[in-house]
């Protein structure tokens, strides 16, 4: 394993415990405050504050780039056209390896619910 995967891995995993807490949160908040309106609350909401960064440096992380593109083209994307538009950017990238980070990457934010699948024909597209 490399660093950079380890490292990968922790933040992700810092992303679902930082979601779990906020859930908590907002359970706590609801015995506390009886008057909370339930109706507009959803846990697949995307603080664009937070995650998705405002301009793409080579140096985010596979899954900021992903925000980032996602959040650029404001449409549900496939795995192919999410590898494209980052090597759009970075074209010293190989595609094929790219390809396999941004697959890796997409399927761990959609299980921390900061993406969301949309079944397309025999392919998932991805989206915010």
């Amino acid at each position: 394993m490399t660093d950079d995967l380890i490292i990968q891995q922790l933040k992700n995993k810092e992303a679902q415990l930082i979601y779990e807490l906020k859930k908590v949160q907002l359970a706590l908040n609801a015995f506390i405050d009886k008057s909370m309106p339930f109706g507009n609350l959803t846990g697949n909401t995307v603080n664009f504050d937070d995650t998705v960064p405002k301009s793409y440096t080579p140096n985010l992380t596979y899954g900021s780039k992903i925000l980032f593109i996602l959040h650029r083209e404001g449409k549900p994307m496939l795995v192919d056209e999410i590898a494209e538009a980052i090597h759009q950017f970075e074209p010293e990238l190989e595609l094929q390896r790219l390809h396999k980070s941004v697959s890796h990457n997409l399927s761990m934010l959609a299980k921390y619910a900061k993406i969301r699948k949309h079944p397309f024909s025999r392919k998932i597209k991805y989206s915010l």
